[in-house]
């Protein structure tokens, strides 16, 4: 297996967007690989941060796919060879396992990758650009992201601001036994108060967020603008007696929430506050109230960066997982290759020479056995 990479590890946004691929373009570029003899399996990976072709066949086929990045997207060869990483054989494998694990994310551990290389696969059954190596390596990646996920805590420990604050709320909701209820996002076409606002109602969560200029919400959650209640920046202490959680995020210099107008619209109810903002969005002496929990931003960066630590060390584990699972997709590869090699000789296999492979194939790892296997080939 060959892979050619261009990731947000080495390439600025502008030069990963010459080599994305559109859908359609997806499926123009498996035929124009299907019909290059060097060829005989190909993948197209495409996300916002990477654009990966993994390709099966001779020692030929990256030329291959180099000139179809050519003759397809337009880009130059110069480009291509400094762009871009080259991966074969083993280390192919193992770049495919590490990207599909999380491992080399620019968020460390994220899942959505998981999905996004699944559906590559699916495309390239369906354009039946999958041979049997293909076929092999990609369902056992799936496999072993699988097992990695459930036997790790690294994609279940998130360092992002945003989406610990949507926990710690979805938290609160549950112990004040408010599971329905509504978060004010002061803020909500920002930065963070984005992410925030949008992990709130992935979680379910009804979310009232303001915003600076009108129609400027509905830009920014186009997809969420039916689950969302947009409001103009000045109505945002009306909105405090409909909210039961309020989160400040923005850049203002002056108070989003004091404590006297707060409270004139608190109506007595007790609420989780959260701000966000640098300086500080939120009156410091609203945390006098007994009605109110209010948190801050360094306990938010000081649960990030213990989390950051955790998710390191989750990391390593799933590093060791990874490499388990590489030994064995690649002991896959190499025993499939040698039947069919020998079976292309005519010579026959007695059944206890073919029990004595299998039983190679447990004991010893990936690079000695391809060695042995190799020796054993009837030239």
């Amino acid at each position: 297996m060959f892979c050619i990479s261009v990731s947000f590890k080495k390439s600025l946004l502008s030069i990963r967007q010459k080599f994305a691929f559109l859908p359609e373009e997806q499926k123009q570029f498996l035929s124009f690989l299907r019909g290059q003899k060097e060829v005989c399996g190909g993948v197209v990976l495409c996300t916002c941060n990477r654009s990966e072709i993994y390709v099966t066949g001779g020692k030929k086929a990256l030329e291959a796919v180099e000139e179809g990045l050519f003759l397809q997207k337009g880009i130059d060869r110069e480009c291509i060879k400094t762009e871009c990483f080259y991966y074969s054989g083993k280390k192919a494998v193992r770049h495919l396992f590490r990207v599909i694990c999380g491992l080399d994310s620019m968020v460390l551990g994220e899942d959505e990758i998981l999905h996004q290389v699944r559906e590559a696969y699916q495309d390239t059954v369906l354009e039946n650009m999958a041979d049997g190596e293909i076929h092999i390596v990609f369902q056992e990646a799936i496999h072993c992201a699988r097992r990695s996920k459930t036997g790790t805590r690294l994609s279940a420990t998130p360092v992002s601001i945003g989406t610990l604050t949507a926990n710690a709320i979805e938290e609160y909701f549950k112990l004040s036994e408010r599971e329905n209820g509504t978060v004010l996002v002061i803020g909500a076409t920002g930065k963070i108060g984005s992410i925030v606002a949008k992990d709130l109602m992935a979680k379910g969560i009804s979310v009232i967020g303001t915003q600076r200029k009108k129609h400027q919400g509905e830009e920014i959650f186009p997809a969420q603008k039916d689950n969302i209640v947009l409001e103009d920046f000045d109505r945002r202490y009306q909105c405090v007696s409909k909210a039961d959680a309020i989160v400040s995020a923005t850049l203002s210099p002056h108070y989003t929430l004091t404590r006297r107008e707060y409270e004139k619209w608190a109506e007595g109810k007790e609420r989780l506050l959260i701000d966000l903002a640098v300086p500080y969005d939120i009156d410091r002496e609203l945390k006098e109230s007994k009605q109110v929990t209010l948190l801050d931003i360094d306990y938010f960066s000081t649960l990030s960066e213990k989390n950051g630590t955790i998710k390191m060390k989750e990391a390593e584990r799933a590093e060791v997982i990874l490499g388990e699972c590489v030994e064995e997709v690649m002991k896959k590869i190499y025993i499939r290759e040698f039947f069919i090699k020998w079976k292309r000789s005519g010579k026959e296999m007695e059944e206890w020479y073919r029990k004595m492979i299998f039983f190679m194939k447990e004991t010893l790892d990936s690079d000695i056995f391809y060695q042995v296997l190799d020796s054993q080939l009837p030239y």
